[in-house]
Parts: C-alpha cells; sequence; structure tokens
C-alpha cells in the first residue's frame, strides 16, 4: 500500500480492501447463473438436434420427448441417467447405400466376410 491517502484501498486499486471480497464473491455467483442458463440452454438446443438418443444407462433409445436438459447435462428422463450418448451419422447396414442418423453412431456396426452387420438389432428407423 501507498501511504499517499490510499489507506483504504488495495494495491492502488479503484475499490476499498473490504468490499473486494463482497464483489467478487457476488461476481462469480453471477457468472455461475450465467453458465447454468447457458448449459441448460446447449443442452435444450443439443435435444432438439439429435432428435433421439441411446441411453447407456437402461439401455433404450430415447426419442427427445424422453431427454430432459440439465445444468450437469442431458439426462434420460425415464431413469434419470446421465450417460445418453449423441447419435451419429453413419452408412447402416440396414439401409446399404444411405446415410442415416444412428442413435448408437454406429457402435454395433461390426465388418465380417460377408459384409458389415449390425449386432444392436435396433431396427430403428426401417420403414
Amino acid at each position: 500500500m501507498n501511504n499517499n491517502n490510499n489507506d483504504g484501498y488495495c494495491f492502488d486499486s479503484l475499490s476499498p480492501c473490504h468490499k473486494v471480497p463482497t464483489i467478487i464473491k457476488a461476481m462469480h455467483e453471477e457468472e455461475r447463473t450465467r453458465n447454468r442458463k447457458q448449459g441448460i440452454e446447449r443442452y435444450i438446443e443439443e435435444i432438439k438436434n439429435w432428435e433421439y438418443a441411446y441411453c447407456a444407462d437402461c439401455r433404450q433409445i430415447r426419442f427427445s420427448s424422453e431427454l430432459e436438459a440439465t445444468p450437469e447435462g442431458v439426462r434420460c428422463s425415464k431413469c434419470k441417467g446421465y450417460r445418453v450418448e449423441a447419435p451419429g451419422w453413419i452408412v447402416c447396414p440396414h439401409h446399404k447405400d444411405s446415410t442415416v442418423k444412428c442413435a448408437r453412431a454406429g457402435k454395433g456396426i461390426v465388418k465380417l466376410e460377408q459384409g458389415a452387420v449390425c449386432e444392436e438389432h435396433c431396427n430403428f428407423r426401417l420403414s
């Protein structure tokens, strides 16, 4: 501290020493609230983009109406588990020449001598 009438201020700053922790605490709380809102909004947007996902906890494909956005992430509304896998675009063995959005992102596809086969047997999006 300098001795030129700045006795009530820390490090020649504009804020008094006794107010700094309170101001910083309020700023951190405001930032946490802002990040929490951004997180939930981000997860809501992810759910809309996904349309459906795979819940590894209950081992089921869940549509967007069965998913919830929380500050911690996307969770299954049935089992409340957070191990939700995002879908991915793949060439599905069931659809042959087309690219589809697979709820498992192709994790069940195995290449055999006679071609690729999906072991998931979900028949998801088959007509």
